[in-house]
């Protein structure tokens, strides 16, 4: 039998007193992170027990409610100019996303230990945590409040965030789509205290690292949420030049009474809700399709499309905010890998313009027009895939589609502009195009109406043909 020489056995021994040594340094670290962890959550409780103050409660600022066109406007079709130098079409360089298989689950969780399921739009997701949250007072106050705090930041919640922070990165939705998790998470732990689970929430996105509060009047209770962008119609403090929008996931909140809040923010807890939406989410999948129908010249055209009812519920959910959120959103996959296809063929071997006008007629033609006050009650803005789902739609829902459209198929730039009561875009073409324009970053932008029904490139609606619109600057589409 050969023998291990000696040498071979101290350096095993000493890589079993290292391993030993680096377990005994982590089992530290962790313990000293929890101690530290306990203390701010004793300071923070603390706090929360003396330190409220009445804050003025604001009525947050409306989208533009100039009164829009009743009945669109309408000419009649005219050939389109062509121009000399226009380059030709010869394929739609798009990269074609795969739509991706949802798995029920995204990651497995520890079934020895409690575990929740919530269905976030169409996708199935389990969780450790417990089952239930409960918590009984006799009067909303800030001694509830700071009891409160101490007896959520007692419980496993520190695995529930390190899962709902995996599962935010896979689904790739932005800080909204967090937070609509986190509501999910609140709904389906606590049940039948509205007031509970909003400090449920807040209590998750405090601790997910986001700076939320919540402040309350009698006995309701508010979560408060400061973001990068505006949120129209929602009442807000302010709080250091900050303002905190009263935020409900469930139903329609106005405040018109003083709420007793805070100002210190929980430590390291300080990222703004970020409204941008980067990436279409990758949530569950209930797909439709329909076919729009568009005339240009002589021919008519069918263009099958599918869209996402699941992607629709999500935009549903989201706060009506700054145009320049709904221009730059992307489609989903399953619309735009649609839409392509539809279009490769039409578009093949066309000019440049042509193919602008052709899907300005499609935009202007396809799709039936009603205002937002007329189909909803309210001013909404679509996101392009909720354009592809409602009956009807008005100008900057269809100048965020067209926006999108010539971006993505055309590889042109376009801006977003905005009149008194009226949306429209522009796009800087590689050739000289006539008709009206206007000049942006020192370039020519021709203005596309896609509300202006049969009008071709640079042809305003004559009502605002003189009137200088603010621009809406639109990020160059990936």
């Amino acid at each position: 039998m050969k023998r291990i020489p000696i040498i071979i056995l101290f350096i095993i021994a000493g890589l079993l007193f290292a391993q030993n040594d680096f377990d005994d340094w982590k089992k530290k670290q962790a313990s000293q992170l929890n101690s530290y962890r306990e203390k701010q959550d004793t300071e923070f409780a603390n706090f929360l027990e003396t330190n409220w103050e009445k804050f003025k409660t604001y009525k947050s600022n409306r989208p533009d409610d100039t009164p829009k066109p009743i009945k669109v406007p309408e000419t009649k079709p005219k050939e389109l100019k062509q121009v000399n130098d226009d380059k030709k079409i010869s394929k739609i360089e798009v990269n074609i996303e795969k739509p991706e298989k949802k798995e029920n689950v995204l990651f497995a969780v520890d079934k020895s230990a409690p575990v929740i399921e919530i269905d976030y739009f169409g996708l199935k997701m389990d969780y450790n945590y417990q089952d239930k949250f409960t918590m009984d007072w006799d009067k909303l106050d800030e001694k509830v409040i700071s009891k409160f705090w101490l007896k959520v930041s007692s419980t496993d919640y520190k695995t529930l965030i390190e899962q709902l922070k995996i599962h935010k990165e896979k689904m790739e939705i932005n800080d909204w789509g967090y937070c609509l998790l986190i509501n999910k998470i609140g709904s389906r732990v606590v049940v039948g205290n509205e007031n509970l689970q909003r400090m449920f929430v807040w209590f998750l996105l405090t601790k997910s690292g986001y700076d939320s509060k919540i402040g309350f009047n009698e006995d309701n209770l508010y979560l408060l949420l400061p973001t990068n962008q505006e949120i129209y119609n929602v009442s807000y403090v302010m709080i250091d030049n900050s303002r905190y929008y009263a935020i409900s996931f469930n139903s329609k909140q106005k405040l018109n009474i003083a709420l007793k809040t805070y100002e210190k923010s929980y430590p390291d807890s300080d990222a703004l809700i970020n409204l941008n939406v980067d990436k279409s989410p990758k949530i569950g999948s209930a797909i439709v399709e329909k076919e729009l129908k568009f005339k240009y010249g002589k021919e008519m055209y069918n263009i099958p499309v599918k869209y996402d009812t699941n992607a629709i519920k999500f935009f549903q959910k989201y706060p009506q905010t700054n145009l320049d959120v709904y221009f730059n959103a992307p489609l989903s996959p399953i619309a735009i890998n649609s839409l392509t296809e539809g279009f490769q063929t039409i578009l093949k071997g066309r000019s440049e313009t042509e193919a602008a006008n052709i899907l300005l007629r499609f935009v202007q033609t396809a799709f039936e027009y009603k205002t937002d006050d007329e189909q909803f009650g309210k001013e909404k803005s679509f996101f392009s895939d909720e354009m592809l789902f409602y009956p009807y739609s008005d100008c900057e829902d269809r100048s965020i589609l067209y926006s999108f459209l010539v971006s993505k198929l055309l590889n042109l730039h376009v801006i977003g502009l905005d009149f008194p009561g009226h949306i429209s875009t522009a796009v800087k073409f590689n050739s000289i195009v006539e008709g009206d324009s206007v000049i942006f970053n020192e370039s020519n932008y021709t203005i596309c109406d896609p509300t202006y029904i049969n009008a071709n490139l640079g042809m305003s609606i004559p009502k605002y043909k003189n009137l200088e619109p603010e621009i809406i600057e639109l990020a160059k589409k990936k």
